[in-house]
């Protein structure tokens, strides 16, 4: 509980600096210039590909395969909660999104531009991090395999990592969108595994 407030408090602290501090969106600017820059050899295809297919098919194998696992094995709370995930986060996303109302960077900084959506958060950080987070979550549990698990953790990570830093690479997010999604990834992910613990104490469900 302790660490889920401090969480929380943080989360809140974190946004109305965003929301207030002009500096903080300076730094974020120089920053996305300094990573294209840097980067500028490489082509764009590589930090577009969670705005392709590859970030839907990193969506719908955790949910396929979770879902026919769960239904499988008879875990339907564990399944209800996996596929509650996106509709979740897209939701608390937009909530956050038209409560801060922060503009994206400017549009020479896009690769792809969003001219009609705010900023803070990061949608795909968000959704992908409180997705795989759970999906590691539950392969630690019920699964016996050390290799499956190791594998599994690897993929959630580098995933994740990579689409936020993507989403900053092509300049449709400031480092601290992606920073504060992670923030409220991790909030949802410890009250997902927290409410889910909790109801199968409570019922007695295996």
């Amino acid at each position: 509980m302790k660490k889920t407030i401090f969480l929380i408090a943080l989360f809140v602290v974190f946004s109305v600096i965003i929301k207030h501090c002009p500096t903080v969106t300076q730094w974020d600017r120089a920053f996305i210039v300094l990573v294209q820059n840097k980067l500028s050899f490489l082509p764009y295809t590589i930090p577009m590909l969670p705005d392709f297919s590859l970030y839907s098919i990193m969506i719908a194998i955790p949910l396929i395969s979770g879902g026919l696992w769960g239904v499988k094995n008879k875990k339907y709370l564990e399944t209800v909660y996996l596929w509650s995930i996106p509709l979740i986060t897209f939701l608390l996303n937009c909530v956050v999104k038209h409560t801060i109302q922060r503009p994206r960077p400017p549009f020479e900084l896009q690769a792809v531009t969003h001219p009609d959506s705010f900023s803070y958060v990061s949608s795909h950080s968000l959704v992908t991090l409180c997705l795989w987070a759970f999906v590691t979550y539950l392969v630690y549990k019920y699964s016996k395999s050390v290799v499956f698990k190791k594998s599994v953790l690897t993929i959630a990570i580098v995933w994740t990592l990579f689409v936020g830093f993507s989403r900053i690479w092509i300049g449709v997010h400031n480092p601290t969108d992606v920073i504060g999604a992670y923030l409220l990834g991790c909030v949802l992910y410890i009250a997902y595994t927290k409410s889910l613990e909790f109801l199968k104490n409570r019922f007695k469900i295996d």
